[in-house]
Parts: C-alpha cells; structure tokens; sequence
C-alpha cells in the first residue's frame, strides 16, 4: 500500500488557481478559465498527480458549466422572444401605450440564467479555497466519474 504525500505548497496553488480561474470566464465569455485550468493540467500531469487531477476536474467543471450556461441563455432567450414578438405580431398596434406584459415578465426571469451562473462560480471558487488549504476535492458528478477514467 502506497502513502500519497500531502500536496506542497506550489501544488495547493496551482489547483486553486484551476479552480478559480473560473473568474476568468466572467472576462473572456467563459473560455479564458477553461484555457487556464487546461495548461495548469498541460504542465502539470507529469510532476504533479494532485494538482493535474484537480486542473482536470476543474477543465472538465468549466467546460460542461460553459454549455450548460449557453443553453440556458439560449432557453431564455427563445421564451423572452416568445413573449414580446408573438404578440406584437399578433396586434401591433395594441402596445402603443405600454410595453407588452411579456416585457416584464421575461426581465424577471432573467434571474434564473442569472442565479445557475453565480451557483456555478460559487462552487468553482469554493474547489479553490478547498485545494488552496490541501484538501482533496472533487465535483459533485465530475470528480467520481473522472477518477473511475484513470
């Protein structure tokens, strides 16, 4: 049975800055956390199982959250549209006065891509400050089935 030695220092960093690159996406429409926590796994796979593990796993979390993320805009995007041009085509002429009801009611649900996003950051930088004391971490569904890969 072999003993896995405490990460270091360099190696808590370095999977902390994976996992928290996730802000980068917020800068770079997400893309720019992904590239990161991608070259951090790139150059790390070879010296480091700790860190490359978790750059993986935070590669894998940002690139799935990415889509996830793009389909729910999208969702929401398609209902907002359903609600203020289907029926501005119907009657164009009834919102001359006021917006139609829809308007309002899709800004409101601008809150649940709004509020997935900022759970989605969360749990990113929540890895980071685990990695950054030591800890092992893994992602919900993510971290098990990537460690049933190796």
């Amino acid at each position: 049975m072999s003993e896995q030695l405490a990460p270091t220092q360099d190696e808590k960093t370095l999977a902390g800055l994976a996992h928290g690159s996730i802000l980068l996406g917020l800068a770079t429409s997400g893309v720019g956390g992904i590239v990161a926590a991608l070259v951090i796994w790139a150059t790390q796979k070879e010296k480091s199982p700790y860190a490359a593990a978790q750059a993986l796993q935070a590669t894998v979390y940002q690139a799935v959250t990415f889509l996830i993320m793009m389909i729910a805009w999208c969702c929401w995007i398609g209902l907002y549209m359903m609600m203020i041009f289907v029926p501005l085509m119907n009657n164009p002429g009834a919102f001359e006065a006021a917006p139609p009801a829809g308007l309002w009611v899709g800004m409101a649900l601008m809150i649940v891509p709004l509020g997935i996003w900022g759970l989605i950051i969360l749990y990113g930088l929540y890895g980071a400050v685990r990695c950054l004391g030591g800890h092992e971490f893994k992602y919900a569904i993510i971290g098990n089935w990537l460690e049933g890969q190796r």
